[in-house]
């Protein structure tokens, strides 16, 4: 008998039905010689200094350094403390039955490193013996299935990728842990949960907001000159703006008693605008949240649901290509994309030898290549389900499209002695921006939707003149989208766990949304205010781990190695808490 382990129950029925186990017991599934079962996330964690007989620390006792890690069942909180997870512990027995009862046993949980660690953690705390395969696949469809059966590989092919996600569990314990119970100790005043990346964006989104409140508004006055031109009318802006309003006053003054503009400068540029990577996670958040006002967190949600609908591949992936046995199947899935008409206004060149540009990249095949959809029709989705697999859908169709060319006006003028100038962007070929629609990348200045024929030096009747009053806005707090970016340019957390920490920062309560932004709250703020000059609270102090983890997953450096030096980092951070929070005597 062969056992398997998926990491939810929705995810181990889609697998049980695709290889004939579809006999539903009590937690799992059997049947063809397999026995199916899940875990309800990550059920297995290290363990707290409690559990190490640390109840009550002392300044002596930082930083915590366990002479060996423990795991322990995941705990909830209650009113009366923290208990084991009662859902957890049940499902865990089921487990430890169905794995005893197998000769063999395949992990079929997520296709990364937390899924390889949440695998190991069990096979660890159950005290399992049995032989391990490793189910790697990067979508749920019948065919993917049971192709990934037939090609199975010893757990042990990714030792690499569970050191690098252990490694860095263990180190986010050791830092987490350490400067959460340090503050505590020295401050205090309560609970406060810090962590390696959480903090740094706990920081970052305060820092903002605190900019905001203490903006002070700078005045300027920007002139701008209407012409006319058979019968097109454009607007053309001052190339100064004036922060003192007598100057800009007369100015305006000078400009109106001109009555004309010379045109002096006309310079045109075509540019061709190659067509996009595919998606990656990260880029298919910020993409959704800027065009459709979702959160990070709804669209984590809403690919895992399209994900166990076998309707896209894996989502969580930080790769924009495919590899080569992959980009074979995509002429059948974008001519049934353009049967569907799901972008009626768009005519896709369909091509059994589409040309894979920048798409293919064999190196992806052992991780998780771009996400696309898989050819199955989509149906009965919610209207944000659809807008996401439109998204993915539309990406596929614009990434083998020529290219956008589009040509760049700019106009210079002299009114009054002073420079004006305008933009005009005009689309020459849509090519792959006419499937999702993009707006037309632009310049900084003036924009105009459309020009008349000019020449330089011709004199041209100004029938207008305005002289308007601006005030420097504040910085915005930032929405999911930038907050994201911000994220990924500071190598805070993978596309996994960024979404997660903005989770955890909402339901942790420091953090909250007002509108489509994300601002502090009071208990955000005054943590911000207590640790915002301090080391864990600098977005490039562990910018480094992550060059770390994939070394370690290579192979390239050892774990006590990393470790050490996370340990010696720990120590710098807890003491620079002390020394701040305790006086010396």
């Amino acid at each position: 008998m062969i056992a398997i382990l998926t990491d939810k129950p929705s995810v181990g029925k889609v697998i049980g039905r695709a290889i004939g186990a579809t006999k539903v017991r009590n937690g799992y599934m059997e049947g063809n010689g397999y026995m199916v079962t899940w875990t309800f996330g990550n059920m297995i964690s290290l363990a707290m200094p409690k559990d190490y007989g640390m109840e009550r620390m002392e300044r002596k006792d930082f930083p915590f350094i366990p002479s060996e890690f423990r795991l322990t069942i995941r705990h909830v909180r209650t009113e009366t403390g923290w208990i084991p997870d009662i859902e957890a512990v049940l499902q865990l027995k089921t487990i430890r039955k169905v794995l005893e009862m197998c000769d063999t046993i395949v992990s079929a949980m997520e296709a990364g490193r937390d899924g390889e660690m949440a695998f190991r953690y069990i096979y660890q705390h159950l005290g399992c013996t049995q032989p391990c395969l490793r189910l790697w696949i990067s979508s749920l469809t019948d065919e993917a299935v049971r192709k990934g059966m037939e090609n199975l590989e010893p757990d042990s092919l990714y030792d690499g990728l569970f050191l690098s996600a252990d490694s860095r569990n263990k180190a986010d314990w050791l830092l987490g842990v350490n400067a959460s119970y340090a503050i505590c100790k020295a401050t205090g005043l309560g609970n406060n949960s810090l962590g390696r990346v959480q903090t740094p964006v706990l920081a970052a989104i305060s820092r903002r907001y605190r900019e905001r409140e203490n903006h002070i508004s700078t005045d300027t006055w920007p002139i701008y000159i209407n012409l006319q031109k058979d019968n097109v009318l454009f607007k053309m802006r001052c190339a100064e703006d004036y922060s003192d309003k007598e100057i800009a006053s007369m100015f305006y003054q000078d400009c109106k008693l001109a009555g004309t503009a010379r045109i002096t400068k006309i310079v045109r540029h075509e540019q061709e605008i190659q067509p996009p990577a595919l998606f990656n996670f990260t880029d298919l958040q910020i993409y959704a949240g800027k065009h459709h006002g979702m959160t990070a967190m709804e669209v984590y949600d809403i690919t895992q649901v399209l994900y166990e609908k076998k309707l896209i591949t894996y989502p969580r992936t930080t790769s924009r290509h495919i590899p080569q046995d992959v980009y074979e199947y995509l002429p059948a899935i974008l001519a049934r994309l353009s049967d569907w008409k799901l972008f009626p206004e768009t005519e896709f060149p369909v091509s059994p030898d589409l040309q894979p540009g920048g798409t293919v990249n064999e190196s992806e095949r052992r991780n998780h290549h771009a996400v696309i959809v898989t050819g199955i029709r989509p149906e009965g989705l919610k209207e944000k389900e659809m807008q996401v697999y439109r998204l993915i859908a539309g990406r596929m169709m614009e990434a083998f499209m020529p290219s956008c060319l589009v040509e760049t006006v700019t106009v210079e003028a002299i009114c009054a002695a002073q420079v004006f100038t305008t933009v005009n962007n005009r689309t020459i070929r849509k090519g792959w921006k006419g499937v999702l629609r993009n707006a037309t990348s632009t310049k900084e200045g003036n924009i105009t939707d459309n020009l008349p024929e000019l020449k330089e030096g011709e004199l041209i009747k100004i029938s207008g003149c305005n002289l308007v009053h601006k005030k420097q806005l504040p910085v915005c707090p930032f929405t999911d989208a930038e907050l994201l970016e911000y994220m990924e340019q500071y190598n805070l957390g993978t596309v996994t766990s960024r979404t997660s920490t903005i989770r955890t920062l909402l339901e942790r309560k420091y953090i909250r949304y007002s509108g489509k932004y994300i601002v502090p709250t009071p208990k955000g703020m005054f943590t911000y205010e207590t640790i915002r000059n301090k080391k864990i609270a600098d977005a490039s102090l562990t910018g480094d781990w992550e060059a770390d983890f994939s070394r370690l997953e290579r192979g390239e450096i050892l774990q006590g190695e990393f470790l050490q030096k996370v340990k010696l980092l720990t120590k710098q951070i807890t003491d620079d808490i002390f020394d701040t929070y305790i006086p010396c005597n």
